[in-house]
């Protein structure tokens, strides 16, 4: 007897909630701010909280693009179905594959050794004791594949708790704060003074940075769209969810980088002070100001929620790698076996064990290239390991972006298209400010060339025979 081979994911298996949810996990915001907040006022200083406000308004302008793009034509590999529904079906291989593969498969393996490299920090700052990342490495990569691969309504119930956990923390910190300390607020981190800098291109170029950064805080906020042909209402549900996501969380971090900055002070010592703390091997200072308002209860609530945070990620972002892997194969650029999915609970499980594997193999290579720029000792080893798979991922996170925006000039309106060259722009930055570092320039060319090849040999057929990518059952 044979058994049919199923290829449907569940239809109408997450509401609006769950999107939202799924996006504000995709954007893990205790991961971003405990691991991120010095590298904005690294740059901007005193005026981080203008950079961050400034980033929501510039990503909120690429938000825009996916908005559009999602109410048109949703689908499980939405990266690869905007681009080719609106350039052509060889932009959109080229697109999906260098979001799937070079992002979002870097990326899950980055997240993993974040949740390894964070956990050792969270352990520190509550024990005293450093442990061995290694240990930590393997539980996200094995623990996500559970409700991953048992349907995306057991992820997205993961994802409520633990994001709520995290952003409930954030809350309490930043309303204790500004109670405590309502005679010293100022608004002088939200005007250039902030900065610190002595001429005007001084405090353009401080800002500048700090976007740099700042702007990464939001990557994942896309993960929804992965979701379309499982949402309810899709063309409605996926991009006002995501819009929403983007927008809160964008709120919550101005709110939580101002607090720091009021607990820290406001002078160019006292957040130099925090930036190098930061920067050093000791407690991470986000720890310290936590346990100052919510004691040790608060702090190893925080550093668990941290953890959480970032396997949250993980989980966001193996789901919506694994249904890009199915989405790009049901038409026929992928082995077909990737588009199989769970006879029982509809999942793509297939897609989830290869994106699994594959990541595990980034992060090999990850660790290999720690190892050979020298770092030996287990910390630094994971945390420059970290460190390169996120400079890989983020590159290709913003030329698929790009790519997404240029696809969306092409059907938006007049209005639109001035928001969308808005965004456009922001990512134009954030693109030269990657690229500066010629091994990653090397790198991109090399992949760039490599998938023209493919699309001109291998798959030069097959990208001939089609003309746009659908979801038949979206409604």
């Amino acid at each position: 007897m044979t058994v049919a081979t199923s290829r449907e994911l569940k239809r109408s298996s997450v509401g609006f909630l769950g999107s939202l949810y799924n996006s504000l996990a995709g954007q893990a915001p205790a991961y971003s701010i405990a691991g991120g907040a010095a590298l904005i006022m690294g740059s901007a200083k005193a005026a981080a909280p203008l950079a961050m406000l400034i980033t929501l308004l510039g990503v909120l302008a690429i938000v825009y693009s996916i908005f559009i793009t999602a109410r048109r034509y949703p689908h499980a590999a939405s990266f690869y179905a905007y681009v080719t529904n609106t350039i052509n079906p060889k932009a959109g291989f080229f697109n999906g594959i260098i979001y799937t593969i070079f992002y979002s498969i870097v990326g899950v393996g980055s997240v993993a050794i974040a949740f390894a490299y964070l956990g050792v920090e969270g352990i520190y700052a509550v024990t005293g004791y450093q442990v061995n990342p290694l240990i930590l490495l393997p539980i996200p990569v094995v623990l996500a594949l559970i409700p991953a691969v048992l349907g995306i309504r057991p992820s997205i119930r993961t994802e409520v708790s633990l994001t709520s956990i995290e952003i409930g923390v954030l809350l309490i910190f930043v309303a204790l704060t500004i109670i405590t300390n309502a005679g010293k607020l100022s608004v002088l981190p939200f005007t250039i003074s902030g900065a610190y800098a002595l001429t005007p291109l001084g405090a353009l170029s401080a800002l500048s940075g700090g976007l740099v950064y700042a702007i990464t805080y939001f990557m994942g906020f896309e993960v929804s769209t992965q979701l379309s042909e499982e949402v309810k209402d899709p063309r409605r549900n996926v991009p006002v969810s995501t819009l929403w996501a983007t927008v809160f969380m964008g709120i919550l971090y101005v709110l939580v980088t101002y607090a720091i900055l009021v607990n820290i002070g406001y002078s160019q010592y006292a957040v130099n002070n925090f930036v190098n703390e930061a920067s050093g091997m000791g407690v991470n200072p986000v720890y310290t100001l936590i346990a100052h308002y919510l004691g040790e209860p608060g702090l190893v609530l925080f550093a668990v929620s941290v953890m959480i945070s970032v396997f949250g990620c993980y989980l966001a972002t193996l789901n919506a790698t694994a249904r890009m892997l199915y989405g790009m194969a049901r038409d026929g650029l992928l082995p077909a076996w990737l588009s199989d999915t769970h006879p029982r609970y509809g999942s793509p499980h297939k897609a989830l064990y290869f994106s699994t594997i594959i990541s595990v193999l980034t992060i090999v290579m990850a660790y290999l290239a720690s190892w050979l720029s020298g770092y030996i000792k287990p910390i630094e080893l994971t945390y420059n390991a970290m460190q390169y798979a996120y400079a890989i991922d983020s590159l290709y996170y913003v030329v698929s972006l790009i790519l997404v925006a240029v696809g969306a000039l092409m059907v938006a309106r007049l209005s639109g298209k001035v928001i969308i060259t808005i965004g456009a722009a922001l990512l134009a930055i954030t693109l030269y400010y990657s690229v500066v570092n010629l091994p990653l320039l090397y790198i991109l060319a090399a992949s760039i060339v490599l998938i023209i090849i493919i699309e001109y040999t291998i798959l030069r057929d097959k990208l001939s025979k089609i003309k746009y990518s659908i979801c038949l059952n979206c409604t």
